[in-house]
């Protein structure tokens, strides 16, 4: 293998290498981004909590107006439920713009105890703030909300009287609402509304303990977001990287056409053929005598094959020393030889654009050949496959007959160093039904 062509081999693997790793990765960028639907989704913790007293009315008991959180408590005693501190947060994983708003609502609901189905619901707005827009983390902060227990607790005591209610439950739920319309422009459901953080606190009780239980403490939750530019860019990366592979592939194709040498399409074509044809083909080492035969240079090895289907005789291969020059030869019965030229100067040649040469077969007696040293088996191959002009036509050896002197196809030979061999058997056939 030549420098050259061991190069020329090395620079195409790299081409492919290249292309390949361009290629696939742009294809799983945009498979990523369609599979996403142009979505993505962002982590975030939660957290509340509730801090809160309970007011206590005048009493002969206990000397301080309130008592702490976590403890039990008189329900006939208690003036309010002071909220002290009523917060909640969210840390995103990531730097967001949203627009957000909350509620504080105080919502009473009497439940049978039997099927726990809702008899009685009432609710109210405590404290609320509307269409708010931040930037970063949430962090709602709400203080000294004071709740009136005995307003709630005298409502749901007459509903009982009235309705004689005995086996019901019922509550005051103090609960916040926060709903965040937008994260970075794309509406999030399951923000509207949502119940944070809660305060439960049993009615119509002689004691009652408070629940805060119902607050939030989450590190792993996901949200749903469009791509926005992070997504889109995997879009335009996805699409850029396809087309640099395709323009890489592009310049491979270029690069294999400047690249090649008239000897690699001549071993490729060589390669084809014996591929292809090979049961039709018989390898000759010798050389050929030519004797007195007529020699017809033929344009195309399908030509060839249908002189083979035609005459029913082998097609004999010569290839020179050189390994730059093959002649396929059909001997026909009637002193003709039909042959077939691939050479590298003749690629070349067409390569650049030239004229291709023809080919001068010289006719060699045997006599000779076998007097004469300069008729040498390497000289033999030499004249047949590296040589090169359509000889000079003997009138007797004419397809068409001898004995016709008005012949146009033997004016055709003799004027002409190449020929059209399907225009060769068009005249053919004219002459034999003229003799007719």
């Amino acid at each position: 293998m030549s420098k050259k062509v061991d190069t020329r081999k090395k620079d195409i693997r790299k081409f492919v290498i290249v292309i390949s790793c361009l290629l696939i990765a742009g294809i799983l960028l945009l498979c990523f981004y369609f599979i996403s639907g142009n979505k993505r989704v962002m982590t975030y913790k939660e957290s509340s909590d509730i801090d809160y007293k309970v007011m206590l009315k005048d009493n002969e008991f206990y000397e301080d107006n309130y008592l702490d959180k976590d403890k039990g408590y008189i329900a006939s005693i208690i003036d309010s439920i002071l909220i002290t501190n009523y917060n909640y947060k969210v840390d995103f994983s990531e730097d967001v713009d949203y627009d957000y708003s909350y509620k504080v609502v105080a919502e009473i609901d009497v439940k049978d105890q039997k099927n726990d189905n809702n008899i009685y619901h009432f609710s109210e707005v405590l404290s609320e703030k509307k269409n708010s827009k931040d930037r970063g983390d949430i962090d709602i902060t709400i203080s000294d909300l004071s709740v009136n227990f005995p307003k709630y607790n005298n409502i749901i005591s007459k509903f009982k009287n009235i309705y004689e209610l005995n086996n019901i439950n019922s509550s005051l739920n103090v609960n916040l609402y926060v709903t965040i319309n937008n994260i970075n422009g794309r509406d999030v459901s399951k923000f509207n509304d949502k119940k944070v953080a809660s305060l439960i606190v049993p009615l119509t009780l002689n004691t009652v303990s408070i629940d805060t239980s119902k607050n939030i403490n989450v590190d792993n939750n996901v949200v749903e977001l469009d791509g926005g530019n992070y997504i889109i860019w995997v879009l335009f990366l996805g699409l850029l990287l396809i087309i640099i592979g395709a323009v890489y592939a592009v310049c491979l194709v270029v690069y294999l056409r400047k690249s090649r040498t008239a000897q690699m399409i001549y071993d490729k074509e060589i390669k084809n053929i014996m591929n292809n044809y090979n049961g039709y083909i018989q390898r000759i080492s010798d050389s050929y005598d030519i004797g007195t035969s007529q020699v017809l240079k033929i344009e195309s090895f399908n030509d060839i094959l249908e002189i083979r289907d035609t005459l029913k005789q082998p097609i004999l291969m010569l290839e020179n020393d050189k390994k730059d020059g093959t002649f396929f030869i059909i001997p026909a019965t009637n002193n003709i030889i039909y042959t077939y030229a691939l050479r590298v100067v003749d690629i070349k040649a067409k390569m650049d654009g030239k004229e291709v040469p023809t080919y001068n077969i010289t006719e060699i007696i045997a006599s000779d050949f076998k007097k004469n040293k300069k008729f040498t088996d390497k000289y033999i191959k030499e004249q047949i496959t590296m040589t090169t002009a359509m000889p000079k036509v003997d009138e007797s050896n004419v397809i068409k007959g001898s004995k016709d002197k008005d012949n146009k196809l033997y004016d055709q030979l003799e004027k002409t160093s190449s020929f059209d061999f399907s225009s060769l058997r068009k005249e053919t056939k004219k002459a034999k039904k003229k003799n007719k």
